[in-house]
């Protein structure tokens, strides 16, 4: 989970908890305070009650002052017990529910309390001033207007909690919003700079003191990796232009010196092998040298508009020139009846040499079966197949072939270094086009290279 989100639910949720504790408390509190003064009222009525009982010349004036001053309870009743000094033979109410625990209790301490079912009550011990019996009064009465305050009080908390947690919740996105908004801009901006922007760099804004820090220390890092990542592409780029010189030489002369011999020579094989040799070298010196310009993205010499077709015919005279065991076949059965559909605008050289990439790789690892190609267009898109029928890529890795140096678990019996189809998959990249893998071990691989047609291009 993002390090936002878990900020927003901790502090959501223990605000929440602390809330939910303070209307508990509230609540408790105040139904305990209405409580506590509904036992006071019945307890006084007990009071008046006992007190005219147990004077009965003034009886009259004691019920007329509980009529006027105290509140009518909701199903009052009162029960009279005589209490004989001796406090034996008591025989206590069977009517109430309540245990003679109860009753004990208020004549030992003079007062007592139960509340059950809704129904509150009080039991009130006096003795008589002339030494005569005691008079025990039970009050009971329901707190009608006590049990709807309660209800009031728990929905009007219930829905205070809601609208606090709610208000809690979209204050807590908010600041969290503006806290890590400006992470979540470094977080996009570092992703986006790759081979080809390295010299990008992340945008100073007035945030935070710790965020700024951290956007310093991020330019650093990125200057610190385009300077190293420069260095080792001037030295590849060197090295790559020092061995083209030697080599083109190298296949010169073996050309000159195979011209010059009868073709049953026995020295004829051995300057075609110097021959094919060469120009894989030129090849892989040419991806080499290619990988380290990857960089700019566009060749100053230049796009053009080109029929794929065509380049598909440069590139065939290529990977014969590397070997002339190379079988390559062209399926030109899905030419589209409008030859416009095929032009694609592109850097000839570097979409050659990407195609030349796939189909290499097509021929060595099918042990140089043949590899077939097919050509069709289809909704502004121009489609090459590569077709073999090689050792194939596991399901698991064939997201993982286009990282560059990365190899698959079965080519270890195979030369290569893993640079050669993640270079074709930046050149088709700059060209707006991509690669789609379909593949399975030990039955081939195929390969769809997807290019955006020109003309659909100048509508865009």
């Amino acid at each position: 989970m993002k390090l936002q989100y878990s900020l927003i639910l901790i502090f959501t949720g223990l605000m929440a908890l602390i809330l939910l504790g303070i209307n508990l408390v509230m609540y408790s509190m105040s139904s305990g305070y209405r409580q506590y003064n509904f036992f006071l009222s019945l307890e006084n009525s007990s009071t008046i009650v006992a007190s005219a009982v147990l004077q009965q010349e003034k009886a009259e004036d004691y019920y007329a002052v509980k009529n006027s001053i105290l509140q009518h309870l909701a199903d009052e009743e009162e029960y009279i017990l005589r209490i004989n000094k001796d406090r034996s033979n008591i025989e206590f109410p069977a009517s109430l529910p309540l245990n003679e625990a109860f009753y004990w209790e208020a004549i030992r301490n003079g007062i007592a309390k139960h509340y059950e079912n809704g129904v509150h009550y009080v039991g009130l011990y006096k003795e008589h001033a002339a030494g005569e019996d005691g008079i025990l009064v039970v009050s009971s009465a329901r707190d009608v207007d006590g049990d709807a305050y309660r209800k009031r009080l728990k929905t009007t908390l219930a829905l205070a909690f809601l609208a606090a947690v709610f208000v809690m919740t979209l204050t807590t996105v908010f600041f969290s919003k503006r806290m890590f908004g400006p992470m979540v801009k470094i977080i996009k901006k570092v992703n986006s700079i790759n081979a080809f922007n390295l010299n990008d760099r992340l945008e100073k804004e007035h945030s935070l003191e710790e965020i700024g820090e951290l956007q310093d220390t991020l330019n650093g890092m990125l200057q610190r990796i385009e300077t190293a990542f420069k260095a080792q592409q001037d030295y590849v780029s060197n090295i790559s232009h020092s061995l083209r010189t030697p080599l083109t030489i190298i296949a010169g002369e073996a050309e000159i010196a195979l011209s010059q011999l009868e073709k049953e020579h026995k020295a004829t094989y051995s300057l075609q092998m110097i021959m094919q040799e060469t120009e894989k070298l030129k090849h892989i010196i040419n991806v080499l040298l290619e990988l380290a310009r990857s960089e700019n993205n566009t060749q100053a010499n230049a796009w053009r508009v080109l029929r794929l077709d065509e380049v598909l015919e440069s590139v065939k005279e290529i990977i014969y020139k590397m070997d002339s065991r190379y079988k390559l076949k062209i399926d030109f059965s899905n030419f589209p009846e409008n030859d416009s559909m095929l032009y694609v605008s592109c850097n000839e050289h570097l979409l050659s040499l990407a195609i030349c990439n796939i189909i290499l790789n097509g021929f060595k690892y099918s042990d140089n079966q043949d590899v077939r190609l097919k050509l069709h267009a289809a909704d502004n898109e121009v489609k090459l197949q590569v077709i073999d029928s090689g050792i194939g890529i596991a399901p698991s890795e064939q997201d993982k072939i286009f990282n560059p140096y990365y190899r698959g678990s079965n080519t270890f019996d195979y030369e290569g270094f893993g640079v050669g189809l993640p270079l074709a998959m930046k050149i088709l990249e700059m060209h707006k086009g991509t690669i789609r893998v379909s593949s399975k071990v030990g039955k081939g691989t195929k390969m769809e290279v997807v290019l955006p047609a020109a003309y659909a291009q100048q509508h865009v």
